[in-house]
């Protein structure tokens, strides 16, 4: 970690763009020495996109997570423990009816805010396509909380699953769930807007217009945009909303930093039009500060499906438990 922090040359870009830094009153070379705080950051990485000398407080902060478990810091006593609870072994998984190399996989939230959506999506793969759908978490949550050992149990667990069931290739809605998957799976993932075919199906014919508005995008996606990239053809007019950090769900970090959360899901209120997103998680965390926004698949199928929230999000997701496409 060490060889990270110490080419710092005190800019103060980093703590500028990032309002954990700033709120602390730091920098990340200051955070490197503050295991205090291993959990108050969202993973964001506007830090390192601003650092002239490419340092990377993600890093950082990883390093002082794995540092604090090392030493028995007790995440179910401080926090955490519903999150674990749910994920750790995912207890909403379903692998029923999987009769195909290739199955969909939307992810945990997803499923949880556009369960109709969800089974549009599956209905139509599986006869159209003869896709099946497979309901599971892809550990990504438990890799930022960077439990290791947990971690590769995980990764352990579902590349066995899917080499048994025969799958090869999953398809895939999150934008967490591809970029945490292209380097923890054995198997080819791809985002379903790579497919042509697919996405031709899905699309309504009566609603065919293209995005138009505030666009958010989710952090795994703002380095290499490659998702972005794959939706552009589906965008008209959009202004991509750029001074907002994150949608406060980056890094588990929403659990010890509530206030600043809050803070940051407020920020959204300033746009009158709806915001549009290709992230359900940032569509669920949004929400929550009354904005008006839709995950584009929702308007680009034409479900004008309205996000589910709350206890009803969890209802959602235990119900797929018992979910057969």
């Amino acid at each position: 970690m060490k060889s990270s922090y110490e080419k710092c040359i005190d800019c103060g870009k980093c703590t500028n763009c990032c309002l954990f830094l700033k709120k602390y009153n730091i920098n990340l070379k200051d955070y490197a020495n503050l295991p205090n705080l291993a959990y108050n950051c969202y993973l964001c990485g506007e830090c390192k996109r601003v650092c002239p000398v490419d340092i990377d407080g993600r890093q950082i902060s990883l390093d002082l997570r794995k540092s604090k478990i090392e030493k028995g810091y007790n995440l179910y006593l401080n926090g955490y423990g519903a999150l674990l609870l749910e994920k750790r072994n995912y207890i909403f998984k379903n692998y029923k009816d999987v009769n195909s190399t290739v199955a969909f996989f939307p992810g945990c939230n997803f499923s949880a805010y556009y369960p109709s959506t969800t089974k549009v999506i599956s209905k139509k793969l599986k006869e159209d396509f003869g896709i099946s759908t497979v309901f599971d978490c892809c550990g990504k949550p438990i890799a930022d909380l960077n439990m290791a050992k947990e971690k590769e149990i995980v990764k352990e667990r579902l590349n066995n699953r899917f080499k048994e069931l025969g799958i090869k290739r999953l398809i895939l809605l999150c934008p967490n769930c591809y970029y945490y998957f292209k380097n923890n799976l054995d198997i080819e993932v791809s985002m379903i807007y790579e497919h042509k075919d697919i996405m031709e199906s899905l699309i309504s014919k009566e609603n065919p217009n293209k995005i138009e508005g505030p666009l958010f995008l989710p952090c795994p996606d703002k380095d290499s945009r490659q998702i972005y990239k794959m939706i552009e053809k589906y965008i008209r007019d959009t202004q991509e909303i750029r001074e907002i950090q994150c949608c406060g769900a980056g890094g588990c970090a929403s659990i010890k930093e509530k206030e600043l959360t809050k803070n940051m899901q407020d920020k959204f209120k300033a746009y009158d039009e709806k915001i549009y997103v290709y992230c359900a998680t940032c569509a669920g965390m949004i929400t929550k500060s009354n904005t008006n926004v839709e995950h584009i698949l929702c308007k680009l199928i034409g479900t004008k499906e309205t996000i589910s929230v709350g206890i009803n999000s969890v209802k959602n997701r235990a119900l797929f438990c018992y979910y057969s496409g």
